[in-house]
């Protein structure tokens, strides 16, 4: 165990750190280690669960369309193209979405 001398230079800091200690109803060193240990276990915790995703890089994996984009022949080929006021269409589905988890 060691020993470790703080000396807070800033007084709205200490004030601060003072209060928040007497609302935890602790001293304020005991406070500042809490803090300290949690912050620590934190960190470390996040630096063992961060996943080890490898970085690729995308022109490796890059692929050109092999099929020609072509539009619809008929204009009734296309999604919703019979709607008007999109507006009016997306609040119509927002409230049958609300009313089928109610």
């Amino acid at each position: 165990m060691q020993n470790i001398h703080l000396t807070l230079q800033d007084p709205q800091l200490e004030q601060a750190l003072l209060h928040m200690a007497k609302q935890q109803q602790q001293n304020l060193p005991e406070f500042v280690l809490s803090i300290l240990s949690r912050y620590v276990l934190e960190t470390v915790a996040t630096e063992d669960h961060a996943l080890p995703l490898p970085i690729l890089d995308p022109l490796q994996h890059l692929q050109m369309p092999t099929e020609k984009f072509q539009l619809p022949e008929k204009t009734a080929d296309f999604i919703f193209a019979d709607v008007d006021d999109s507006l009016s269409f997306a609040q119509q589905l927002r409230q049958q979405a609300w009313q089928r988890h109610e």
